[in-house]
């Protein structure tokens, strides 16, 4: 294949410019760990906005849901469902507290408050499971842009990873959120810019929502023309569960400077994505079906259909933005990696660590979470399970632990204990197919039980509170 020259000069452009941002803000603003972490806890209302959009918005939320979205139409949307709903429940009832948390105790990951509420074991399989899950989401991400990149130049995907996992692993390792926050704008802006673009293009150059609306087969426009209420349920519960223990949002929420620009930033951020995500990128999906009806790798749909469809300049200013989209996710999932591993580990470990190490430790951390991702996405066939997977044992594990224990004060450290396990049982049994319901239904269902059993039988004696 051979060089696209338009395309390879304009991104490496916006690559360029965004390192050249990401350094000065990481250089001129990081000091210190809280600074590394959550900024200094000083985010408003515009920054906070666009760094969940571009954190949360990545290579699975445009690539990816435009594959589902070709592969089973409307019933793609009970996934956008549980983000909408798990988002507006961090709004109104937990994001307040995680946020007064974080100032009273200094907190900066999850974890802690598994720890605060718990005790400490829940801590580290808590940010162990994190870990795994993160390391894992930002491969994906390293995939898309690596597949990118091979489509725009020539160069070999392997090549197109080691270049994705370089630029990302140096401007995040250098300046932890403030490098990522301010990249953030920029690639947030972006995505909003690109989307609203393209979705259009692509729905006249299918023939218009009629030709579309005619072309589909029946279960394409139908929200259960592929599946049946149970796994409607279990689609919805994937995100909607997923989302609340997801440390990269915890970490937004800590780095708020109030409660008031947290929920002015969440309306924002749901109100976006109920437009793009569910509106515009489910065009796109759809056109692309019609385009393409028998495309062999739906996962690759949305960059090709940008560079067959679109001219030069337009189109490389498309595929700069979606390496914009895919960017802003995967410094936010390696950055919490390493966030969760010094603040949640290497601090026990070494309590009487000074302020300059503790840095230097997160941006070490930084950088081998960069290494261990990039054998990770070398090893890994395909992108998109990925992070379904990470979803699923996230949420079947650490949700009702979270949302119980935030709210009801009887749950003792065996309630935390219990819920947790058994909610990673019921994932195992359902994920091996020993027990024929969806993974993080089966999970969420015994960890449930399993936890309100153990907080009635064993309560919190008040001198635990």
């Amino acid at each position: 294949m051979g060089i696209h020259w338009d395309y390879t000069a304009i991104i490496s452009a916006y690559l360029a410019i965004t390192i050249g941002i990401a350094l000065y803000y990481g250089r001129k603003e990081t000091r210190s760990v809280v600074d590394f972490t959550v900024g200094g806890r000083r985010f408003g209302t515009v920054v906070l906005f666009f760094t969940l959009l571009a954190t949360m918005v990545g290579a699975a939320s445009t690539i990816g849901f435009t594959g589902w979205y070709w592969v089973r139409g409307l019933s793609q949307l009970w996934f956008v469902l549980g983000g909408v709903l798990a988002f507006v429940v961090f709004m109104y009832f937990l994001a307040p507290k995680i946020n007064r948390f974080g100032f009273e105790t200094g907190a900066t990951t999850p974890s802690q408050w598994m720890e605060f509420r718990y005790g400490k074991a829940t801590k580290y399989f808590t940010s162990i499971l994190l870990i795994v899950a993160y390391l894992a989401i930002t491969a994906l991400n390293y995939m898309a842009m690596g597949a990118i990149i091979e489509g725009v130049t020539g160069i070999p995907y392997v090549w197109g990873l080691v270049i994705s996992a370089v630029i990302v692993t140096i401007y995040t390792s250098l300046g932890g959120l403030w490098s990522v926050a301010s990249t953030d704008v920029l690639q947030g802006a972006l995505t909003l810019i690109g989307i609203v673009i393209l979705a259009p293009v692509l729905v006249i150059k299918a023939g218009g929502l009629s030709r579309i609306a005619t072309s589909l087969p029946p279960e394409h426009l139908s929200p259960l023309g592929y599946v049946d209420p149970v796994t409607a349920l279990a689609f919805t519960l994937v995100f909607f569960l997923g989302i609340l223990s997801w440390p990269d949002l915890w970490q937004r929420v800590y780095a708020a400077k109030d409660v008031r620009t947290l929920k002015k930033s969440f309306a924002l951020y749901v109100i976006a994505d109920l437009v793009f995500i569910g509106g515009l990128v489910l065009l796109i999906g759809l056109a692309g079906r019609v385009l393409y009806p028998d495309f062999p790798k739906p996962e690759r749909l949305l960059p090709y259909m940008v560079m067959d469809q679109l001219p030069g300049f337009f189109g490389a200013f498309i595929m700069s933005a979606l390496i914009a989209v895919i960017m802003g996710t995967a410094d936010s999932t390696l950055l919490i990696t390493a966030v969760l591993f010094e603040e949640d580990i290497y601090a026990d470990l070494r309590p009487g660590a000074s302020e300059e190490e503790r840095l230097k430790v997160s941006q070490i951390a930084t950088f081998v979470g960069g290494i261990l991702v990039l054998i990770l996405a070398y090893v890994t066939p395909t992108m998109f399970d990925l992070w379904v997977k990470s979803a699923d044992i996230t949420g079947a594990t650490l949700a009702v632990p979270i949302l119980l224990g935030m709210f009801w004060e009887r749950p003792s450290k065996a309630a935390g204990i219990a819920g947790i396990a058994f909610g990673f049982l019921g994932w195992g049994l359902g994920y091996a197919g020993i027990i024929k319901l969806h993974p993080i239904l089966l999970g969420f269902i015994l960890s449930l039980i399993a936890y309100v059993i153990a907080a009635l039988a064993f309560p919190r004696r008040e001198e635990m509170k």
